[in-house]
């Protein structure tokens, strides 16, 4: 054993060929033989991981370890959220979907049948407007014909007071046949 400075030092003895691979491998990460020798010891000493092992088992049993974990994980997620989550939506959607047939079998045709009954009424509505105008023009008409037929008949009373008994009977036809007139222009 070999000291320098406070470390101690050992060597180690390989072939040739062997220090032409660390040669190899040690440029390629950029490090010196030493330097990539020991990196290569503190890897195989923190992974805990077998030198001979060339397919890496330990890593892949870790790796599938860890990939059961996540798909338990993933499983158990689902039984717990995703499948209620959509039984949920299955039943929200079939009750969307009853209710929109019994909008559409009920209220659309109820809705339709209130149209119908509204321009029915609609149409009565403007009917009876129209009598009542008719009704509004014929009582008006008709206090128009009463003060005409007033004004007729006082004019008659008046005249037939006028006309007494020793007046001529063509007077007295003469005035019953004009307010006879007078009645049929009414």
């Amino acid at each position: 054993m070999e000291e320098q400075g406070s470390h101690k030092i050992k060597t180690l003895r390989f072939s040739i060929s062997v220090d032409e691979k660390l040669q190899k491998v040690a440029l390629k990460s950029g490090l010196t033989k030493l330097d990539f020798f020991i990196a290569m010891v503190d890897y195989f000493f923190k992974s805990k991981k077998d030198p001979r092992d060339l397919n890496d088992e330990l890593l892949k049993k870790e790796l599938n370890k860890k990939t059961d974990n996540i798909i338990g994980f993933i499983r158990t997620q689902e039984e717990e959220l995703l499948r209620p989550i959509k039984k949920d939506g299955e039943r929200m959607i079939a009750a969307q979907g009853k209710i929109i047939t019994f909008f559409n079998e009920n209220i659309i045709k109820h809705n339709d049948e209130q149209k119908a009954t509204s321009k029915t009424q609609s149409t009565n509505v403007s009917q009876i407007v129209g009598f009542l105008q008719k009704l509004d023009t014929s009582q008006y008409d008709k206090k128009i014909l009463k003060a005409k037929f007033s004004d007729l008949l006082e004019y008659y009373i008046k005249s037939r007071e006028q006309i007494s008994g020793f007046s001529k009977q063509a007077d007295k036809e003469e005035l019953t046949s004009h307010v006879r007139q007078q009645v049929k222009n009414l």
